[in-house]
C-alpha cells in the first residue's frame, strides 16, 4: 500500500500549501486584536436561580424517565432545563462532562450550559443543565449573511484561544477533566484515537500519551512498507505544546446560535486535557463526518486552521499513524 505523503516534510511542502501558511499567518495577526476585543467585552456568563432548585434528587430522576426526548441522552426535563444521560470509562466518582463545563463557565466567557445537577447513579451519571433556545449552526448556516458567518468564525476563534489558556499543570494526566487534583487518569475517547476503538488509555502522563502515539506510528509505517533508515521513522508525536483545555468535538450540531444572539457550544462529553493540535485534528474529522449529516461548506473547511491554528504537519503524521490506530492495541 502507498504510503501517504512518504518524503520528509521539507520536501513535501508544496507552493500551494506555502501560500496557504502565509495566508493563514496574516489572517490570523490580522484577526487577533479582534479576538482579544471580543474577549474583553464578552459578556460574563450570570449566576441565576434554575427551575430544578427545589427539586430532590429522586424527583428529578422521575422527571427524566418520562420526559420528552431530544435526542437518544438527552431529554427536557423542564421549559428551561435539559437532562442528559452519560456513562463515562471507568465509573469515574464524578461527571467529566460536568467538571469540563463548571470549568469553561468559571474561567472563560464561553457561553455553556450550566450545570444544575449531577445525580451519580450506579453505572451512569445525570447531568442536568440549562436548556439553550436557539438553532443550531448546522440549521442556521445556510440562510446566513457571509458577513454573519465569518463573525461566527471570529467568534469561534477567540473561544479556542480562551479554551486553550487553560493549561494542565504537569502534574494533571491527559484526558478527561476530574473534579479533584489527585484522582487517577481516566480513560480518553475520541475518534483521534482510531475509529473501530476510540476509547483508550488511561494514560498517567503526557509522556505514556506521547510514546503510545509514537508506538502506534511505528507501526503505521511499518504497515505501509517504510524501511528503518527512512527518515519519516525520526518524526515523532508532537508534545512540544502544554496540554490545554480542549472541546475535542466542535462541529455545526455542537454550536447553538441562541435567542439570545450568543454563539453557544454544547456537548462536552469528548472534552479533556489535550495538545493545542487536537482541537484541529478533531474539528477536521468532525467536518468529514458532517458531510454524512447533510452538512458540506467550503468556507467552515477553510476557518479550522483559522480558528485552530496551522497544524498540516500534525495532520500528516496523523494520516500515516490512522491504520495502526484502526486496527491495533
Amino acid at each position: 500500500m502507498p504510503l501517504p505523503n512518504a518524503v520528509p516534510l521539507s520536501q513535501r511542502l508544496s507552493r500551494r500549501v506555502t501560500v496557504s501558511i502565509v495566508l493563514y499567518v496574516l489572517l490570523s495577526c490580522l484577526a487577533e486584536p479582534l479576538v482579544k476585543l471580543i474577549s474583553i467585552f464578552a459578556q460574563r456568563p450570570q449566576d441565576s436561580k434554575s427551575d430544578v432548585d427545589e427539586l430532590t434528587d429522586e424527583g428529578i430522576l422521575q422527571r427524566f424517565k418520562t420526559a420528552p426526548e431530544i435526542d437518544c441522552s438527552v431529554r427536557r426535563l423542564t421549559p428551561r432545563t435539559i437532562a442528559k444521560a452519560t456513562i463515562e470509562p471507568g465509573n469515574p466518582p464524578n461527571s467529566s462532562e460536568a467538571n469540563a463545563l463548571n470549568m469553561v463557565h468559571a474561567q472563560t466567557t464561553i457561553p455553556v450550559p450550566r450545570v444544575r445537577r449531577v445525580i451519580k447513579e450506579e453505572w451512569s451519571f445525570v447531568i442536568v443543565m440549562d436548556y439553550i433556545e436557539g438553532l443550531t449552526l448546522a440549521e442556521a448556516w445556510p440562510n446566513l449573511s457571509l458577513w454573519k458567518k465569518f463573525s461566527i468564525i471570529l467568534i469561534l476563534r477567540s473561544y479556542i484561544s480562551q479554551l486553550h489558556r487553560l493549561q494542565a499543570t504537569p502534574q494533571t494526566p491527559p484526558g478527561p477533566v476530574c473534579k479533584h487534583t489527585g484522582e487517577p487518569a481516566r480513560k480518553c475517547v475520541s475518534p483521534l484515537f482510531g475509529k473501530t476503538r476510540p476509547k483508550r488509555g488511561p494514560f498517567a502522563s503526557y509522556n505514556e500519551l506521547s510514546e503510545f502515539f509514537n508506538r502506534q506510528a511505528r507501526i503505521g509505517l511499518s504497515h505501509f512498507g517504510v524501511s528503518n533508515n527512512n527518515p519519516l521513522r525520526n518524526e515523532l508525536f508532537d508534545d512540544t505544546a502544554p496540554l490545554v483545555l480542549t472541546h475535542s468535538d466542535i462541529n455545526p450540531r455542537n454550536l447553538i446560535l441562541g435567542s439570545d444572539g450568543r454563539l453557544w457550544m454544547i456537548d462536552w462529553g469528548w472534552s479533556g486535557f489535550y495538545p493545542p493540535w487536537f482541537e484541529y485534528m478533531s474539528m477536521r474529522e468532525q467536518a468529514e463526518n458532517e458531510i454524512l449529516n447533510g452538512f458540506q461548506d467550503r468556507l467552515w473547511e477553510l476557518a479550522i486552521p483559522f480558528c485552530c491554528g496551522i497544524y498540516f504537519r500534525q495532520e500528516q503524521w496523523m494520516a500515516r499513524t490512522g491504520p495502526a490506530l484502526s486496527f491495533h492495541k
